[in-house]
């Protein structure tokens, strides 16, 4: 078996895609384990929020029986200063000034419950809100964003065949092989003219500073489907790839 000329390169894009995938799988659980933690964040900050709504609805409604309280107080006190009072003009007088202060503590209380369920809570509603929604920003910029997978790491193809090729040329340089010149570099005016049975091209051609044309086979394409065929000559201007005809359904002639 023809040892991979890639392999060196195969083996490094698989070390990449290794690094790759790792790296996407734990900088994946990192994001899933923060965004359990702001799932938690955004959870939490619901039940603080409906609390803390809670507690100032809880606050008005304390002010409103507080203001109630202090209004039977007044009156209270009111009816208490009416059974003191003296007969004549003095406790007429004394009546409608206390009638007056009661009347005056009652509005303020009034107002003072009626800002605690409007104004107030309105207040309160919105800075709790706000901070809500601080939070739920904040949790968010430290959750992040979830890791991208990127683009895939392209393998390159194996390549058997160049490999078997360069020992060949060595081997041919050492003991030579037969048959004629089938080297493409040696050609020109090449022509496609039709295909064997066993599937090899057949071309027509004449070799470069000849002008006869003759009909045969490629050595380059030979090899790829019988490299056995395929051998090797040199002269004087180097090596050349040669095919010898015997081993293939093609005929070399001249034409």
């Amino acid at each position: 078996m023809c040892a991979d000329a890639n392999a060196a390169m195969r083996y490094q894009a698989k070390q990449k895609w290794l690094e790759k995938n790792f790296k996407y799988k734990s900088e994946g659980n990192k994001y899933h384990n923060r965004e359990a933690g702001y799932k938690k964040s955004l959870n939490d900050n619901v039940i603080g929020f409906s609390r803390a709504t809670s507690d100032a609805y809880s606050k008005a409604i304390y002010a409103r029986g507080s203001a109630m309280k202090q209004t039977e107080s007044l009156m209270k006190n009111y009816f208490k200063k009416q059974k003191s009072a003296q007969a004549g003009r003095s406790r007429s007088y004394r009546r409608s000034g206390a009638l007056m202060q009661l009347l005056f503590a009652k509005g303020q209380l009034r107002n003072k419950v009626r800002n605690k369920f409007g104004r107030d809570q309105a207040l309160a509603y919105q800075g709790n809100l706000r901070k809500k929604q601080s939070m739920d920003a904040k949790n968010r910029k430290t959750l992040g964003f979830m890791p991208e997978y990127g683009a895939p790491v392209l393998m390159p193809p194996s390549d058997r065949f160049s490999t078997f090729l360069n020992t060949a040329i060595g081997i041919a340089g050492l003991f030579g092989t037969g048959g004629p010149f089938s080297d493409i570099k040696v050609k020109e005016n090449i022509k496609y003219v039709g295909s064997s049975p066993q599937g090899h091209n057949i071309w027509e051609f004449n070799y470069k500073g000849d002008s006869k044309r003759y009909r045969g086979a490629m050595a380059q394409e030979v090899a790829k489907i019988n490299p056995m065929a395929v051998g090797i000559a040199e002269d004087s201007a180097g090596k050349y790839l040669t095919v010898d005809y015997s081993k293939i359904d093609v005929d070399m002639v001249e034409v």
